[in-house]
């Protein structure tokens, strides 16, 4: 009887032993033809951004998602918070700081708190259309502005952009800078904004993005200034229906992810991340391309008053905006804001701060 036990038991050892080798060559077979085993360690990102889902933003982080999970066979998750449901764009910089989330994409003014070399594009009227600003964010010296973010733990990926900022209020059509004598603006948190907007006679006002649509409804603020896509979003133009198709500044946003996480990632995912969000940028910029005819369209329909600036009143923004280069531009990297001008051909500041 005892012999018979120990059989039994040597005869269930060894099917338990050959069913090990069989799942281990099984598992082996499958990582070496690229199928993740299901021993591999799923990755999420998780992003966040302050627009609605509605905008162009939020449509290129969703073209990010579908990249990087279909580049990675799902072994990337891009998992998306909009409408600024973890906060203001310095508490999503914050947060992707501690790493509490991996990645959001705020705007370069806001950031510029994090890197001060981006505070160069704060300054008003640099670039005279989009195809300078991309070939500058682009090139040599945009690149070498990104790479200042990593001493406050932040990889910089690539630059989105928000677009033209223009000036919406609802006092009445604003022409000249003296139009906006003493009217309280709404700005973001950025101090070149707001020296601005002191220089040329208006009341700064900070305020979040998520605050504004109130701040214009009970008088906190007369008018705001900020693109097309999001005067809209925001349903700004429903308090706010006189805007100014000033152009004063060309907002790029920055997509960022968390040091620490890009580090600690393989080089492949690395490169899956970094290819996808270059082809985002590629995206978002060809959805943008069009937008502003399309927003201009249905904001008209919606009760917005549009007023387009002639080539003299336009020149009248730039004179005023040059006492601010020759009081601010020893504030930032004059080196890099010299720079800046250059490639864009803007001697009209140039020669006002050298």
């Amino acid at each position: 009887m005892k012999k018979l036990k120990k059989k039994l038991l040597f005869l269930l050892l060894a099917v338990v032993a050959l069913t090990l080798v069989a799942c281990s060559k099984t598992n082996s077979t499958s990582s070496s033809s690229g199928v993740a085993s299901s021993s591999d360690k799923k990755i999420t990102i998780m992003a966040a951004h302050v627009v609605s889902t509605e905008t162009t933003q939020h449509k290129a982080f969703m073209e990010f998602k579908r990249l990087v999970e279909e580049r990675s066979d799902g072994n990337i998750e891009v998992d998306i918070y909009p409408d600024g449901q973890l906060g203001g764009e310095r508490e999503m910089i914050e947060s992707t700081q501690a790493g509490n989330i991996q990645m959001s994409s705020p705007s370069v003014g806001v950031l510029a708190n994090f890197s001060s070399a981006l505070q160069i594009f704060d300054f008003p009227f640099i670039f005279k259309d989009s195809k300078t600003a991309h070939e500058v964010v682009d090139g040599e010296f945009g690149q070498e502005l990104l790479k200042g973010l990593e001493q406050s733990g932040l990889v910089g990926l690539n630059y989105g952009e928000l677009g033209y900022r223009h000036l919406s209020n609802n006092k009445g059509e604003i022409v000249t800078p003296k139009d906006i004598n003493g009217l309280k603006i709404r700005t973001m948190e950025v101090p070149m904004h707001i020296a601005y907007w002191k220089e040329v006679g208006a009341n700064p006002t900070p305020l979040a993005f998520t605050e504004v649509f109130t701040g214009l409804s009970q008088g906190v603020v007369d008018g705001v200034e900020n693109v097309l896509g999001l005067i809209h979003s925001g349903k700004f133009h429903e308090v706010s229906k006189y805007i100014t198709t000033t152009g004063h500044i060309y907002d790029p946003e920055i997509y960022i992810m968390n040091k620490d996480f890009f580090n600690s990632l393989s080089k492949e995912n690395q490169a899956i991340i970094q290819s996808s969000i270059n082809d985002t940028v590629t995206y978002l910029r060809e959805l943008n391309s069009s937008i502003d005819a399309e927003l201009r369209v249905k904001l008209e329909e919606e009760g917005a008053i549009f007023r387009d600036l002639t080539d003299e009143e336009y020149n009248a923004w730039i004179e005023a905006s040059v006492p601010f280069y020759e009081k601010n531009a020893d504030k930032v990297d004059k080196e890099k804001l010299i720079q800046l001008l250059e490639a864009t051909g803007n001697d009209k500041f140039l020669d006002a701060i050298k």
